[in-house]
């Protein structure tokens, strides 16, 4: 079958005084936990680990060391982030430990595929890579060597039935109370990552217990309804900085304008790092309303980084802000120039690809006084178009 096309492609990374008894004595591969996954519904693989050796082996069971990415057709992104057109990052979790696999054993692992995948039917490669390490017998900590395993497998994407799909996330919801601390954890990434309408109730739960509360900001933001956005605005104006900054991105995020008070406010009210993703947010819910407020947060004892307030900038879709950013460009500080012209970049589509001669400032000064009234300007979200290069 299709979905049982990727196997395995293993090789020795490294080997330090291991004997030959080892080496790549080890089979391993990922594969789908089901023939087919309704479309929103939690895409988990399974990873298997054979020990083909005739000796007992101890091997890392650790997440750390596993990747999955598509192939192709990556789930397009439907809001707008607080970075521009640079992007953001990503985070994961992983747990640690070593086993011992005896001969012909396998070891069986179970994993969530990080929502990617289109919303749409369809047959969809995912590359999934582990590394795997192999330890002394005495369970030493210095590794003998490393294999490492990389499978191409397909998953099947069927269309949705709703009965059906709330079926399936039955056993999702049973984990959730799982004494097995791994198997909680995957229960509330599956509900957190693939959020559907009827357990908006069980991510709000989530976001109430401190111990969830972290995992729930993303589900909440999924959601992206009157009830969970609230709940976020309730998170952003946490006494935990950590939760504060996660709750204060995912609610620009859902790009609310509604929420274009609340940001201007958390960024007046300069609370830690919390001030200035509050700008970025600022600058993409209220657009050019944010302008003045934006370059107040400048000014003060608690002043705001100026290559934040750039960014910031770069997010409101005004005409107004590309000279603002210019004026950042003859700063001698490289961070504040730099994100000036990303800043720019997510504005104009232009970008400065230096051929020798003027400035950046120069340059740019000169291209907005020749094109400022007739160039296009651009929001975050349009961030697909064509970038050009300035004149010289």
């Amino acid at each position: 079958m299709a979905w049982l096309r990727g196997t395995f492609i293993a090789c020795v990374a490294f080997c330090a005084g291991c004997s030959g008894a080892y080496s790549q004595e080890l089979h391993g591969r990922f594969r789908p936990e089901k023939a087919a996954y309704m479309v929103g519904e939690p895409v988990f693989v399974v990873f298997e680990l054979t020990n083909m050796n005739s000796n007992t082996v101890s091997v890392d069971d650790g997440a750390c060391f596993q990747s999955f990415e598509a192939v192709a057709a990556l789930q397009p992104t439907s809001n707008p982030g607080l970075y521009g057109c640079t992007g953001g990052g990503i985070a994961g979790s992983c747990a640690w430990g070593i086993v011992s696999l005896d001969s012909k054993e396998t070891m069986s692992r179970r994993y969530l595929l990080p929502k990617s995948l289109p919303d749409e039917p369809g047959d969809y490669d995912v590359e999934a890579k582990r590394s795997v390490q192999i330890y002394a017998k005495d369970r030493a900590y210095a590794p003998l060597y490393q294999q490492d395993i990389d499978s191409i497998i397909t998953i099947h994407m069927v269309p949705v039935e709703r009965e059906a799909l709330v079926a399936a996330y039955q056993g999702v919801l049973r984990d959730l109370s799982s004494a097995h601390a791994g198997e909680e954890w995957l229960a509330i990434q599956a509900v957190t990552d693939y959020p559907q309408p009827f357990l908006e109730d069980v991510v709000l739960n989530l976001s109430k217990n401190p111990q969830t509360a972290q995992a729930a900001i993303g589900g909440l933001r999924k959601l992206n309804t009157v009830r969970t956005k609230k709940r976020l605005a309730e998170l952003a104006a946490s006494d935990d900085e950590g939760i504060r900054q996660s709750a204060m991105t995912a609610l620009g995020e859902t790009n609310d304008p509604a929420y274009c008070d609340f940001m201007l406010q958390a960024t007046n009210a300069r609370r830690g790092y919390s001030a200035s993703i509050a700008a970025r947010a600022a600058g993409l819910l209220c657009g050019e309303k944010a302008l003045r407020e934006l370059i107040r947060g400048l000014q003060g004892e608690n002043a705001i980084p100026a290559y934040e307030i750039a960014y910031a900038l770069g997010n409101t879709g005004s005409r107004d802000a590309v000279p603002l950013l210019i004026d950042f460009l003859g700063q001698s500080d490289g961070g504040v120039r730099g994100a000036a012209e990303e800043a720019l970049a997510t504005l104009t589509h232009r970008t400065d690809e230096p051929a020798g001669g003027d400035s950046a400032y120069l340059k740019w000064s000169r291209f907005w006084s020749l094109y400022g009234r007739s160039v296009q300007v651009f929001r975050p979200d349009e961030c697909d178009e064509e970038f050009e290069s300035l004149p010289n």
